[in-house]
């Protein structure tokens, strides 16, 4: 299985006060062989979270970890992501989607992902498959 990683689920599992800190650590420890892929802009932001929430080493550790980690592959936005993300944000313009959000859906279609590693229901109210939370009944 190969998942997008959203910032939710990476900070979850990085800072244990967080709401969804032992869902999200038991998810990775119990599939071990799923992969994750990251946007640029995930890594930006939640390494920009990590530095408020935390400090400057668990920011640093966390992207250096995540560049390293053979689990994780680092998606580049270019302009034809973007120009699709932007597609996404039209489309969903009910919702109030961030950019990163919609580069993410477009990078799930585009890399044919199974779904997305979150707990950010606007992946769900976009149609996309939530992991852990949908296997929990929807989070």
């Amino acid at each position: 299985m190969k998942l997008l990683a959203d910032t939710s689920a990476m900070l979850a599992l990085v800072l244990a006060d967080d709401t969804h800190h032992r869902e999200a650590a038991a998810f990775v420890r119990e599939n071990r062989k799923t992969r994750f892929v990251l946007t640029d802009l995930i890594l930006a932001e939640t390494v920009t979270r990590l530095r408020a929430r935390s400090d400057a080493d668990r920011a640093v550790g966390f992207a250096d970890d995540a560049l390293e980690s053979r689990r994780y592959s680092l998606v580049f936005v270019d302009a034809g992501l973007l120009r699709g993300a932007l597609g996404k944000m039209r489309r969903f313009a009910d919702k109030r989607l961030s950019l990163t959000d919609c580069v993410s859906f477009e990078v799930i279609d585009r890399l044919a992902l199974d779904g997305s590693f979150t707990f950010d229901r606007d992946f769900r109210d976009c149609g996309y498959r939530m992991l852990p939370s949908e296997e929990k009944g929807g989070g």
